[in-house]
């Protein structure tokens, strides 16, 4: 089964992506709701990335859900009271899902992050970057970011100006502290994450959540 993570408190996953859009589309029940963005789309990789997330919100809430989507892209459940955010990368996809506002970022390990870091690293995060891990110190910082500009959910959001994360050091996860400027609010937000050796991962909510200080997650399909 190609769930490779999850985590209960908060609720959330990710998902080895290695099915067919065929296989994908037989794990789902309502195939009603599936036929406009099928025969509206036409890349493979985004057909098998919008169903796996799917696939894996039924999962994780034992239902499968409609989901539409806001204005502003950020997806949302018709018929249910929570909250779910999606994220995808290179072979998997994640989800969570809470009562608040919630936001998740999974980005592929890659060392392309070190040629754009200037458009949104600030100088003073960039001197506390772990240069013993710098590749993954420096995509958590990106990930949080995206992580950070879901949760606000504004537009004209400057990454490296507006969203701020405070110094923290590099462990394979864990837990930090984030503030944006964006907003009138200029809210601080607590982001949880892992790294792990193919991605990094980051989740957060609009609202504190309370969680142990080592969250225990689960891999599997790991090979």
């Amino acid at each position: 089964m190609p769930l490779l993570c999850k985590h209960t408190d908060p609720v959330w996953g990710v998902w080895k992506l290695n099915e067919t859009i065929e296989e994908l589309c037989r794990m789902l029940r309502h195939k009603s709701w599936y036929e406009a963005f099928l025969a509206g789309t036409s890349p493979d990789k985004r057909k098998k990335e919008w169903l796996a997330c799917r696939v894996l919100l039924r999962e994780l809430v034992g239902e499968e859900w409609r989901v539409d989507y806001r204005s502003t892209g950020a997806p949302y459940l018709p018929e249910s009271p929570l909250q779910v955010s999606f994220s995808h990368t290179k072979g998997y996809v994640a989800v969570i899902v809470g009562k608040t506002p919630v936001a998740i970022d999974i980005e592929f390990q890659s060392q392309r992050i070190l040629k754009i870091r200037s458009k949104f690293m600030h100088p003073d995060e960039e001197a506390a970057l772990d240069s013993s891990h710098e590749t993954e110190h420096l995509l958590l910082h990106w990930c949080a970011k995206e992580t950070l500009f879901k949760l606000i959910g504004r537009e004209e959001v400057d990454f490296r100006d507006h969203l701020h994360i405070l110094p923290f050091p590099y462990h394979p996860s864990g837990h930090f502290s984030a503030r944006e400027t964006r907003t009138p609010e200029q809210n601080k937000f607590r982001i949880s994450y892992i790294s792990t050796p193919d991605f990094v991962l980051t989740y957060s909510s609009l609202f504190p959540v309370a969680e142990k200080e080592n969250p225990e997650v689960f891999f599997r399909n790991r090979g």
